[in-house]
Parts: C-alpha cells; sequence; structure tokens
C-alpha cells in the first residue's frame, strides 16, 4: 500500500497541470469576484462564502476529471487487473493522494481569500476544516463519475455526480452559518466527518467495480 501511494504521489507531483491548474483557476475565481462588483455597496464577507462554495465545486470536478484516464489509456489499469483482480487500493490511494495534493492546497486558498474579505482569523481554522472535509466528499464523488464516464465522456460524469453532490453543498451551507452565527459548528462538523469517512471507506469498492467493467 505504501509503494502504491508513493506511485501515485510521485506520477501527480509530475504533472503539473494536473494539480496546479485546478488551484490556479480558483485562485482566479476568487480574486476576479470581488473585481466584478461594487464592494463598497455590500458587506462582502456575508456572503463570500457562497462563491467559495461555487469555486469549491467546479475546482472538485476539473481536479478528478482526469483522475483514471491517464492509466485507461496507457493500460496501467489493465495490468493492475491482470495482477490483482481488483482496484479497491487504487481508487483509495488515488482519491487520497489528490486530496492531500489538491483538497488541502484548496482549503487554505479558500481560507486566505476568507480572511481577505473580513472573515475573523479566529473563523479560519473552522473554515479550512470544513472546507477540507467537504472537499474529501466531494473528490470522492466526483473519482466515481470520472470512473463511470471513462470512455464515454465527462458529461456522463457529470450528469451522475452533479445531483450527489447538492446535498452537500447545502451541509456546507449549513456549516458556514454556524460559523457565521456561532452555533452547532461541532455537531455540523461531526456531520460532515462522518459522511468523509463513510464514502472514503465505501465509493472506492463502488469505483472498483465500475473500472472492472470498462476492462471486462
Amino acid at each position: 500500500m505504501f509503494n502504491l501511494l508513493f506511485a501515485e504521489a510521485f506520477k501527480l507531483r509530475h504533472r503539473l497541470r494536473a494539480w496546479l491548474g485546478p488551484l490556479l483557476i480558483m485562485v482566479l475565481v476568487l480574486i476576479a469576484f470581488p473585481l466584478s462588483i461594487d464592494v463598497s455597496q455590500y458587506d462582502l464577507n456575508k456572503f463570500y462564502f457562497s462563491i467559495i462554495v461555487i469555486s469549491l465545486l467546479m475546482i472538485s470536478f476539473l481536479a478528478t476529471e482526469s483522475i483514471f484516464s491517464e492509466d485507461y489509456e496507457d493500460g496501467s489499469l489493465e495490468q493492475i487487473y491482470l495482477e490483482e483482480k481488483d482496484f479497491y487500493k487504487v481508487a483509495l490511494t488515488k482519491i487520497s493522494i489528490y486530496v492531500f495534493f489538491i483538497g488541502i492546497p484548496m482549503s487554505l486558498i479558500g481560507s486566505v481569500f476568507s480572511f481577505a474579505n473580513g472573515v475573523s482569523a479566529d473563523e479560519l481554522p473552522k473554515i479550512f476544516v470544513v472546507l477540507l472535509f467537504s472537499t474529501l466528499i466531494l473528490f470522492n464523488l466526483f473519482a466515481f463519475g470520472s470512473a463511470l464516464s471513462l470512455n464515454k465522456g465527462a458529461m456522463l460524469g457529470v450528469l451522475v455526480s452533479l445531483p450527489l453532490t447538492l446535498p452537500v453543498i447545502v451541509l456546507l451551507g449549513r456549516a458556514v452559518r454556524t460559523i457565521q452565527y456561532g452555533e452547532g459548528f461541532l455537531e455540523v462538523l461531526a456531520l460532515l466527518l462522518g459522511v468523509g469517512l463513510i464514502l472514503m471507506a465505501i465509493m472506492p469498492l463502488i469505483i472498483s467495480a465500475t473500472l472492472k467493467t470498462h476492462l471486462e
């Protein structure tokens, strides 16, 4: 398992476009949003979370769109299937590496931009943790969509995975409100963590079965 982790980390680290591109797009979106409105007319910190949530959703999809495609195209998935007959470890490792290399920086970027737009520094750890757990959930869902649409076009993955993300967006919005009003944060955080861990255990099984159907 550790060898697989190191191998996937090495591959992603050298695919600069795969991890740096989504992060730069997120920065661009978060910078462009305040510039597109007259900030003097609005209390920006009250609704800046909304654009962060939308950015999180969009960048999570972009980051995981090609999570399995390169291995499928170069034959690596077929070789793994012939050796182990199971993609569970591959799916779990890839999602974990993507969360580490892309999800954590995304959460940091969202936290920094929240602070830059008037959010109290005391709330930054809460924002970071909420964004990180939300990213964990979104990466699992969009990785499933990517596996499902492996040789059928990205639109199928969007149509399948996007409805699954709507409850996550609602839960993330609830978490943001608890940060703003200071009540119920731990309960919502526990729910986000529980959903994230459950998906982290179950979704690789579903992805594994999905990838097998593309090779059999």
